[in-house]
């Protein structure tokens, strides 16, 4: 059993645990419930190809309501809402069409009309874009002025809800759900031979009642891809006071080792509605560890082109895993890139490389990640390091498997402890291509997301807590197990340790880079990455560089373990340096 997750278990699943389903929301603890003049019903929720939950810069929904929904037009009869408003919509849940103007100019001009709540629906203007896709939506320059709840939805939400309000007289209710946020596993996927009891089995109930229950029995069932029942567990609360939300954590459950597609039921004794039962999902496969949910989507998912400029044009995800009670070898990292014309540049090398690294996310073996600076040093951690040169040839979202090397032996492939907790983590360093366009990592999408606790997980910064990551979505990071068989590989590029000197080392005042290239390079990149792999001051850039010296200045920064990542045209490495005052 996993020493990690144990003693992680509570502190990480109360700080990480809310934003895992949603990057967005405040409040997505709800479904929407619409009832057509006919009498037929619609329920939607932030599963299965629908929502993403309300927006954080607008109201609340903390209360139940109904009230009857309609489109919004414009003067000029339209439904974007980007100009004055045609009605009077006092009371009334509007829906509005994406296009055009600020989600918050749009939702705005509702609110002024007397709305109570916005549901904005995506259009059908955006090729890369389906009928699934939902928005984490921008404030806007009015946005901090709407004061209503307001929400996204998708093409298949607006298509399904427009026949019910051509109908007239549709009613909408926001229902709060009694139970929400199930997790199960500790990431999505397990290669078969690393199974092992899951400790994240994890459940959100809210008492709605309006008065104190007692006794309220919450059952989590397991079912394999079979569709067999393979276990139940059982937490009893003897008492649950009105409008409490119980953060419900189970009992430990081993989910025979089957390989497909698992599911938890959860279920109360107090509340019988369909919508009171919600699942969690994890997967065995033959080799692969990941935290996305294994489907991709096109588009990518990285940060905004402020955060990645913010942020001096450097980013890095990383993704948890945790292995079981037998030791294994790591073979190959996964991932893919969406947006490969945008980040290419021809004929400069330096500028087009992915690094993928693997930490030994636990380094002192106390059982607590070496993640945020109140944590362990994380870099000494480090037991692989290899890149990605991208060709420009790449098809977008097309996944590539490059092969993992021992940082120390050399070796191929890296030897993962058993019960042990890991780190693989794509990072990507845009001063060198110097162009502000940020590396758009292929993802699984958010509404085909199956909730799990993935604390600390994907996507993040390395160095802080966060596990909501970019627009919702799951960055595809995956660590590849011996035996799995890629249908193409890259070739590592590795600068040989004959043409780079790192010296003085320990440093205390400046560090030294010397290069002796078997050629002029177009351009040479040097980065100064912390213990967390965070970049600690902006990366250098030489072009037209073959032979010479780079001076790093490290006067101000705390004694520690760094690496330098030195990137060249004739391949690149990460060398270890110690600061010491």
């Amino acid at each position: 059993m996993n020493k990690f997750f144990n003693i992680l278990l509570m502190a990480g699943l109360i700080i990480g645990l809310t934003q895992t389903l949603n990057a967005q929301s405040q409040d997505d603890s709800f479904v929407f419930r619409v009832t057509a003049g006919d009498g037929s019903v619609v329920e939607l929720s932030q599963a299965d190809c629908e929502l993403n939950g309300t927006a954080d810069w607008a109201g609340s929904i903390d209360a139940e309501f109904c009230a009857p929904l309609v489109w919004g037009y414009t003067i000029n009869a339209d439904s974007l809402l980007c100009d004055s408003v045609a009605n009077d919509y006092a009371g009334k849940i509007v829906v509005i069409r994406r296009g055009v103007c600020e989600f918050g100019r749009k939702i705005l001009w509702a609110q002024e009309a007397g709305a109570i709540g916005v549901l904005i629906v995506n259009h059908y203007a955006a090729a890369a874009e389906d009928a699934c896709t939902v928005l984490n939506m921008a404030a806007g320059a009015l946005g901090s002025q709407v004061t209503i709840p307001a929400f996204f939805g998708s093409r298949s939400v607006s298509e399904q809800l427009e026949p019910l309000i051509a109908q007239g007289d549709a009613e909408a209710c926001f229902v709060l759900l009694r139970m929400s946020a199930p997790t199960a596993a500790s990431m999505y996927a397990t290669p078969l031979s690393q199974v092992d009891t899951m400790q994240a089995i994890t459940v959100n109930y809210n008492n709605r009642s309006g008065v104190t229950q007692t006794d309220v029995n919450l059952k989590a069932e397991f079912f394999n891809p079979a569709g067999t029942s393979t276990g139940t567990l059982v937490y009893n609360m003897p008492i649950c006071e009105p409008g409490v939300d119980s953060f419900i954590v189970f009992p430990g459950f081993f989910s025979p080792a089957m390989k497909g597609k698992h599911r938890v039921l959860f279920t109360n004794n107090k509340f019988a509605e369909a919508i009171d039962s919600v699942y969690a999902y994890f997967e065995h496969t033959d080799y692969t560890f990941a935290t996305d949910n294994l489907a991709n989507e096109s588009g990518g998912v990285g940060p905004s082109v402020d955060q990645f400029n913010n942020a001096g044009r450097f980013i890095q995800s990383g993704g948890l895993c945790l292995t079981g009670d037998v030791p294994s070898r790591a073979t190959y990292a996964t991932f893919g890139i969406s947006n490969i014309t945008e980040v290419y540049i021809p004929n400069i090398p330096s500028a087009n490389i992915i690094g993928i690294a693997v930490y030994r996310a636990d380094v002192d073996g106390d059982g607590v990640g070496d993640l945020s600076a109140s944590f362990d040093d994380l870099a000494a951690g480090l037991v692989s390091y290899v890149e990605y040169e991208m060709t420009g040839n790449e098809i977008n979202d097309q996944l590539v498997h490059v092969p993992l090397i021992d940082l120390n032996s050399g070796a191929d492939g890296i030897d993962l402890d058993a019960n042990s907790a890991y780190y693989i983590s794509l990072i990507y360093d845009g001063a060198a291509a110097n162009t502000g366009n940020c590396v758009r990592f292929t993802n699984s999408p958010d509404v085909a997301y199956a909730a799990f606790t993935g604390y600390p997980s994907t996507p993040l910064y390395l160095g802080q807590l966060f596990t909501g990551g970019w627009n919702g979505a799951m960055v595809v990071q995956r660590l590849q197990l011996e035996g799995f068989i890629p249908v193409s590989t890259s070739t590592p590029s590795f600068l040989s340790d004959a043409k780079v000197l790192v010296s003085p080392n320990p440093a205390n005042e400046f560090v030294q880079v010397t290069l002796a290239l078997d050629e002029v390079n177009p351009s040479v990149a040097v980065s100064i990455l912390d213990s967390r792999g965070s970049l600690v001051n902006a990366t250098r850039v030489e072009r037209n560089f073959q032979n010479g010296v780079m001076n790093f200045d490290v006067q101000q920064l705390p004694s520690g373990l760094y690496y330098l990542w030195v990137r060249t045209a004739e391949g690149s490495t990460m060398k270890k340096v110690s600061v010491c005052h």
